[in-house]
């Protein structure tokens, strides 16, 4: 911002913050990168959108990021609709199949 390099950050927080993500997804909290505080994953992603959203509209992809981003926050993530695939069939093969469907739609 305004030019200045970003203010350092520990290499702990940083992992703490990506294992937080790895493991929770939209599903839960997360750590606010321009603050480092826990908040709602939903507040974090779209402050992440805001922070890079002029980036995005030069580049032509906000429209894309936009809808995908509030298809995300609706369903899910790919873990979420694992383990509600597996919850709701108990079959491991359940879980692969309709992760095929998905992506190959």
């Amino acid at each position: 911002r305004a030019g200045r390099p970003p203010e350092p950050v520990s290499v702990g927080l940083l992992r703490l913050a990506s294992w937080r993500a790895s493991r929770s997804g939209v599903a839960d909290g997360l750590v606010h990168p321009l603050e480092w505080t826990p908040a709602p994953a939903e507040t974090v992603v779209r402050a992440l959108v805001e922070h890079v959203r002029d980036a995005l509209a030069d580049s032509g992809d906000l429209a894309l990021v936009e809808e995908s981003l509030a298809r995300l926050l609706a369903r899910g993530g790919g873990a979420d609709l694992q383990r509600a695939a597996l919850a709701r069939t108990g079959e491991l093969r359940s879980v692969v199949e309709e992760a095929v469907e998905r992506t190959a739609s």
